[in-house]
Protein backbone atom coordinates (compact mmCIF):
# COMPACT_ATOMS: atom_id res chain seq x y z
CA UNK A 1 0.00 0.00 0.00
CA UNK A 2 1.23 3.95 -0.93
CA UNK A 3 1.80 6.81 1.69
CA UNK A 4 -1.47 7.96 -0.66
CA UNK A 5 -4.02 5.48 0.90
CA UNK A 6 -2.29 5.71 4.14
CA UNK A 7 -3.21 9.46 4.25
CA UNK A 8 -6.38 9.18 3.04
CA UNK A 9 -7.30 6.64 5.10
CA UNK A 10 -6.12 8.86 8.12
CA UNK A 11 -8.06 12.09 7.07
CA UNK A 12 -11.13 10.22 6.69
CA UNK A 13 -10.58 8.62 10.74
CA UNK A 14 -9.84 11.57 11.52
CA UNK A 15 -12.61 13.70 10.44
CA UNK A 16 -14.91 10.47 12.08
CA UNK A 17 -13.09 10.75 15.08
CA UNK A 18 -13.09 14.60 15.66
CA UNK A 19 -17.11 14.36 14.75
CA UNK A 20 -17.56 11.69 17.14
CA UNK A 21 -15.67 13.71 19.70
CA UNK A 22 -17.03 16.82 19.32
CA UNK A 23 -20.77 15.10 19.64
CA UNK A 24 -19.43 13.76 22.91
CA UNK A 25 -17.83 17.03 24.28
CA UNK A 26 -20.82 19.68 23.44
CA UNK A 27 -23.34 16.42 25.42
CA UNK A 28 -20.73 16.21 28.08
CA UNK A 29 -20.79 20.57 28.70
CA UNK A 30 -24.43 20.50 28.34
CA UNK A 31 -24.06 22.94 24.94
CA UNK A 32 -27.29 24.02 23.70
CA UNK A 33 -28.71 21.32 21.37
CA UNK A 34 -30.62 24.93 19.58
CA UNK A 35 -26.80 26.16 18.27
CA UNK A 36 -26.96 25.63 14.47
CA UNK A 37 -23.11 23.95 15.06
CA UNK A 38 -24.58 21.49 17.78
CA UNK A 39 -27.06 20.41 15.43
CA UNK A 40 -25.02 19.97 12.36
CA UNK A 41 -22.59 17.73 14.33
CA UNK A 42 -25.62 15.82 15.43
CA UNK A 43 -26.61 14.91 12.38
CA UNK A 44 -23.57 14.06 11.08
CA UNK A 45 -22.70 11.71 13.23
CA UNK A 46 -26.32 9.56 13.18
CA UNK A 47 -24.49 6.79 13.77
CA UNK A 48 -23.99 7.45 17.48
CA UNK A 49 -27.95 7.12 17.69
CA UNK A 50 -28.05 3.75 16.15
CA UNK A 51 -25.33 2.82 19.29
CA UNK A 52 -27.53 5.12 22.19
CA UNK A 53 -30.05 2.24 21.75
CA UNK A 54 -28.57 -0.04 23.22
CA UNK A 55 -25.52 1.48 25.14
CA UNK A 56 -27.46 4.06 28.00
CA UNK A 57 -26.71 7.82 29.05
CA UNK A 58 -24.96 8.06 32.34
CA UNK A 59 -24.69 11.35 34.22
CA UNK A 60 -27.78 12.63 33.92
CA UNK A 61 -27.84 12.27 30.01
CA UNK A 62 -24.20 14.03 29.73
CA UNK A 63 -22.16 11.09 29.32
CA UNK A 64 -22.71 9.32 26.33
CA UNK A 65 -21.54 5.60 26.39
CA UNK A 66 -22.44 4.96 22.94
CA UNK A 67 -20.21 7.98 21.97
CA UNK A 68 -17.08 6.79 23.81
CA UNK A 69 -17.65 3.00 22.58
CA UNK A 70 -17.65 4.55 19.26
CA UNK A 71 -14.48 6.69 19.63
CA UNK A 72 -12.75 3.83 20.87
CA UNK A 73 -13.74 1.30 17.98
CA UNK A 74 -12.83 4.57 15.81
CA UNK A 75 -9.04 4.63 17.45
CA UNK A 76 -8.70 1.01 17.03
CA UNK A 77 -9.29 0.95 13.41
CA UNK A 78 -6.91 3.96 13.01
CA UNK A 79 -3.88 2.21 14.88
CA UNK A 80 -4.64 -0.81 13.11
CA UNK A 81 -5.45 0.68 9.50
CA UNK A 82 -2.15 2.67 9.96
CA UNK A 83 -0.09 -0.05 11.02
CA UNK A 84 -1.67 -2.27 8.59
CA UNK A 85 -0.70 0.08 5.50
CA UNK A 86 2.63 1.32 7.03
CA UNK A 87 3.49 -2.72 6.50
CA UNK A 88 3.70 -3.32 10.44
CA UNK A 89 1.37 -5.77 12.55
CA UNK A 90 0.43 -4.97 16.32
CA UNK A 91 2.83 -7.34 18.27
CA UNK A 92 -0.12 -8.16 20.15
CA UNK A 93 -3.78 -7.71 20.82
CA UNK A 94 -2.56 -5.87 23.90
CA UNK A 95 -0.01 -3.64 22.48
CA UNK A 96 -2.91 -2.33 20.29
CA UNK A 97 -5.45 -2.13 23.23
CA UNK A 98 -2.52 0.04 25.04
CA UNK A 99 -1.59 2.05 22.08
CA UNK A 100 -5.62 2.77 21.31
CA UNK A 101 -5.71 4.04 25.24
CA UNK A 102 -2.54 6.13 24.87
CA UNK A 103 -3.43 7.69 21.72
CA UNK A 104 -6.68 8.63 22.74
CA UNK A 105 -5.59 10.82 25.62
CA UNK A 106 -2.99 12.00 24.00
CA UNK A 107 -5.29 13.38 21.83
CA UNK A 108 -8.06 14.41 24.31
CA UNK A 109 -4.96 16.55 25.92
CA UNK A 110 -3.75 18.01 22.96
CA UNK A 111 -7.45 19.10 21.59
CA UNK A 112 -7.86 20.31 25.28
CA UNK A 113 -5.14 22.67 24.70
CA UNK A 114 -6.09 23.52 21.11
CA UNK A 115 -9.69 24.56 22.74
CA UNK A 116 -7.98 26.72 25.76
CA UNK A 117 -5.59 28.73 22.99
CA UNK A 118 -8.99 29.08 20.99
CA UNK A 119 -10.78 30.05 23.55
CA UNK A 120 -8.57 33.07 24.33
CA UNK A 121 -8.07 34.06 20.91
CA UNK A 122 -11.89 34.03 20.52
CA UNK A 123 -12.23 36.41 23.78
CA UNK A 124 -10.17 39.44 22.28
CA UNK A 125 -12.22 38.48 18.80
CA UNK A 126 -15.86 38.75 20.81
CA UNK A 127 -13.84 41.82 22.64
CA UNK A 128 -13.09 43.50 19.85
CA UNK A 129 -15.70 42.98 17.53
CA UNK A 130 -18.99 43.04 20.21
CA UNK A 131 -20.39 40.09 18.18
CA UNK A 132 -20.49 36.75 19.13
CA UNK A 133 -21.52 33.84 16.57
CA UNK A 134 -22.41 29.81 17.30
CA UNK A 135 -19.46 29.24 16.55
CA UNK A 136 -17.68 31.01 19.47
CA UNK A 137 -20.32 30.25 21.86
CA UNK A 138 -19.68 26.86 21.32
CA UNK A 139 -15.80 26.52 21.73
CA UNK A 140 -16.28 28.94 24.49
CA UNK A 141 -19.07 25.91 26.28
CA UNK A 142 -16.75 23.71 25.51
CA UNK A 143 -14.10 25.03 27.23
CA UNK A 144 -15.56 26.13 30.38
CA UNK A 145 -15.80 22.64 32.26
CA UNK A 146 -11.69 23.04 31.48
CA UNK A 147 -11.42 26.63 32.99
CA UNK A 148 -13.66 26.09 35.77
CA UNK A 149 -11.64 24.49 38.22
CA UNK A 150 -8.75 26.95 37.63
CA UNK A 151 -11.30 30.10 37.72
CA UNK A 152 -12.25 28.93 41.45
CA UNK A 153 -8.12 28.57 42.72
CA UNK A 154 -7.96 32.25 41.24
CA UNK A 155 -8.47 35.25 43.33
CA UNK A 156 -11.06 37.39 41.16
CA UNK A 157 -8.43 39.80 39.20
CA UNK A 158 -11.36 41.56 37.43
CA UNK A 159 -11.29 41.72 33.72
CA UNK A 160 -7.83 39.89 33.79
CA UNK A 161 -8.48 35.89 33.53
CA UNK A 162 -5.55 33.49 34.15
CA UNK A 163 -7.21 30.38 33.90
CA UNK A 164 -6.52 29.60 30.35
CA UNK A 165 -2.78 29.90 31.15
CA UNK A 166 -3.13 27.72 34.44
CA UNK A 167 -5.25 25.18 32.60
CA UNK A 168 -3.08 25.06 29.74
CA UNK A 169 0.22 24.45 31.33
CA UNK A 170 -1.54 21.55 33.46
CA UNK A 171 -2.31 19.86 30.54
CA UNK A 172 1.26 20.57 29.11
CA UNK A 173 2.28 18.43 32.06
CA UNK A 174 -0.14 15.90 31.48
CA UNK A 175 1.00 15.82 28.45
CA UNK A 176 4.64 15.26 28.88
CA UNK A 177 3.85 12.91 32.03
CA UNK A 178 1.87 11.07 29.19
CA UNK A 179 4.32 10.96 26.71
CA UNK A 180 6.49 9.58 29.26
CA UNK A 181 4.34 7.00 30.77
CA UNK A 182 3.30 5.79 27.25
CA UNK A 183 7.23 5.22 26.61
CA UNK A 184 7.42 3.15 29.61
CA UNK A 185 4.42 1.26 28.96
CA UNK A 186 5.17 0.39 25.39
CA UNK A 187 8.36 -0.63 25.79
CA UNK A 188 7.72 -3.11 28.37
CA UNK A 189 5.78 -4.96 25.86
Amino acid sequence: MGASSALIFGVLINVAILLVFFRFLMQLAAVSPYNPVVLSTMKATKIVDLFSRSLPTIAKGRVNLAAIVLLIVLYLLKIFGLMYLAGQMPHSAVYLVITTFVTMIQDLVSFCKYLIFATIILSWVVMFTQSRSPYIEVIQELAEPLLAPFRRLLPNMGMIDLSPILAYLALHIIGILMNEAAKVLLTGL
